[in-house]
């Protein structure tokens, strides 16, 4: 447990919290106390961590409305991959596409952009239920002549490349 993580959990007793390196999310009933807590948070960074909160990336709001951590919204008993990540993920796809259409061969340099950055996108979905998003949008909106160098496994959750280039007639 981090010092920040002990700070938070033992000292403060928040009691739902997460963090992943620079980020974090507290869930509290009373509006009060969580707005109590951030002189005390910023303090705390400042002198122990050397780090600032930024003044506008403070959100308190319902919980039912779901909480933007991360790619994804949490809500109450699930969480949903947020639309601005689908929205990078089809921009994404676009990107590998125009790729394609000035150069009707991939180098090898744009067939591994390809796969560092749709891997990007499906290794955090799969954490997800979005399996059907995930095979729809690839079958969807990925240009068919990608699919002679590319192949899904893991259950549409990684992209790798073919070891033989197979010509389709698309």
């Amino acid at each position: 447990m981090s010092a920040f993580d002990h700070f938070m959990k033992k000292e403060l007793g928040i009691r739902f919290y997460g963090r992943y390196v620079d980020d974090f999310i507290i869930v509290h009933p009373n509006k009060e106390y969580l707005m109590s807590l951030i002189p005390v948070i910023s303090n705390y960074l400042n002198d122990k961590l050397k780090l600032r909160l930024h003044p506008k990336k403070i959100y308190l709001q319902h919980y039912t409305k779901g909480v933007k951590f991360l790619g994804t919204v949490i809500k109450p008993k699930r969480i949903y991959i947020a639309n601005r990540t689908k929205g990078n993920f089809y921009n994404a796809i676009q990107k590998h596409n125009q790729a394609i259409e000035v150069r009707r061969k991939p180098n090898r340099d744009e067939q591994n952009a390809l796969l560092s950055s749709m891997n990007s996108y499906l290794g955090i979905m799969k954490h997800y239920k979005t399996y059907n998003l995930r095979k729809q949008m690839l079958n969807k909106h990925l240009n068919g002549y990608w699919w002679n160098h590319v192949c899904l496994s893991g259950g549409a959750a990684k992209f790798v490349l073919k070891t033989k280039v197979v010509k389709h007639s698309w």
